[in-house]
């Protein structure tokens, strides 16, 4: 169901890449692409929030992705206007009332310097709000994980043309819905979720029965995250933190990692498996 109000955004897109020139191994010159990186200061009703690194292909969807995993905005209908300045480098959200920046002080100053790529950061006690999913009898059969791993595969990525970034995917058992990159896992997460907002996938269940795929290594900010949007599968080609695994058990989670080809390991959640299939 599409929401009564949304918030005006600026769509201001970057290319993901630009060109260079590079010697090989021969000394040669040779054509290349490297990913953007730009800096990004979000300010939330004039208040200095956050500065972000991001190749900025999607950086209303990262915004407004941080304000909802990071609780900062509960919801997105009370946002007026997202106005994203390249020129600047500044992300302004305006929100209807004016006092969200004054609002979630106490938040701002309980910062928790994350794993994160490039340094992430969480604010407030994550865990003391983590709500553990519920099972509502969703399971996943092996020949699905498979397929979506076959799919991602096959993704047209920045990736593939420059490396040195992340990628995130929210899928549908094998069929993809959203495909994010990002120069950190945490902002491919947060720009997904920040795309769910727009749709209306928020509140209960509103990922429940999907399932998520991250290149990056599941941290515990991952996992938080991945709860937080109450999507029951965690899938990465990279493994997991112990302490990542502690709040997975904590919030119910299904956590894949090692993902690649045929092959995975079942770090937690295991039910929601089906083997046989």
């Amino acid at each position: 169901m599409l929401m009564e109000r949304r918030p005006f955004l600026s769509h201001a897109r970057c290319e993901p890449a630009v060109p260079g020139v590079v010697l090989d191994q021969n000394g040669q010159p040779m054509a290349t692409q490297l990913p953007g990186e730009r800096a990004l200061t979000i300010y939330l009703d004039k208040r200095e929030i956050v500065t972000l690194m991001t190749l900025g292909q999607n950086p209303e969807a990262l915004v407004l992705g941080y304000l909802r995993n990071q609780r900062l905005i509960d919801d997105i209908r009370d946002i007026a206007e997202l106005h994203v300045s390249w020129e600047v480098s500044v992300a302004a959200v305006s929100t209807y009332r004016g006092d969200a920046g004054e609002r979630c002080e106490d938040l701002l100053l309980r910062r928790t310097v994350t794993s994160g790529c490039g340094q992430g950061t969480q604010f407030g006690n994550a865990l003391e709000r983590l709500q553990p999913l519920h099972d509502d009898g969703f399971r996943v059969a092996r020949s699905t994980v498979f397929a979506l791993l076959e799919q991602v595969r096959q993704l047209d990525t920045v990736y593939k043309r420059c490396g040195a970034v992340h990628g995130c995917v929210l899928a549908d058992s094998e069929r993809i819905l959203h495909h994010v990159e990002d120069i950190g896992r945490n902002n491919a997460v947060d720009s997904i979720s920040g795309l769910m907002w727009l749709e209306g996938r928020s509140g209960n269940g509103a990922g429940s029965r999907k399932l998520f795929y991250t290149t990056g290594r599941l941290t515990s900010e991952m996992v938080i995250k991945t709860v937080e949007m109450g999507i029951p599968v965690l899938i990465s080609r990279s493994g997991t933190t112990e302490r990542g695994l502690d709040i997975a058990r904590h919030g119910g989670l299904t956590l894949i990692g090692r993902a690649w080809n045929e092959r995975f390991l079942v770090f937690n959640g295991s039910e929601r498996i089906d083997f046989t299939k």
